[in-house]
């Protein structure tokens, strides 16, 4: 299972903010939603929003992770349709890797120069008589 989580109260300094419309986290999610709606690598993928991603000077910001693998914060990200298909193109390519580490070779461009973080993975829980992970 794949995780990616939106900021939905991120807003882009290209987008005027107002009192009564959709954040530009908001409109991104949305349209990250459609965009892996549409792909079939994508079906084990799960798509939510978190309130702050603490990333406001990097908005939009979106956070992809997987349990045992390497995790990820991007931002600068535009509110777009063309935005949330690269993303989705990523997301793919990142939940076929085994340690989530998707080669820069198979970057989508629009992905290039927006990560904020690398976040190593967990380590396996103990196992039983604190033995480390399977086969301790």
């Amino acid at each position: 299972m794949t995780e990616v989580i939106v900021c939905e109260t991120c807003r882009h300094p290209d987008v005027p903010p107002t009192e009564d419309g959709p954040t530009a986290g908001a409109v991104l999610a949305g349209a990250l939603r459609t965009a892996l709606a549409g792909r079939a690598g994508t079906a084990d993928v799960r798509l939510s929003t978190m309130r702050c991603l603490m990333s406001c000077k990097r908005s939009c910001a979106v956070h992809v992770r997987a349990p045992g693998k390497m995790a990820y914060v991007l931002g600068d990200l535009a509110p777009t349709a063309d935005t949330a298909h690269t993303l989705a193109a990523y997301v793919e390519a990142y939940a076929a890797a085994d340690d989530g580490v998707v080669p820069f070779r198979q970057w989508p461009e629009g992905v290039k120069g927006r990560f904020v973080a690398r976040v190593p993975p967990l380590p396996a829980p103990a196992g039983p008589a604190g033995t480390e992970g399977e086969g301790g």
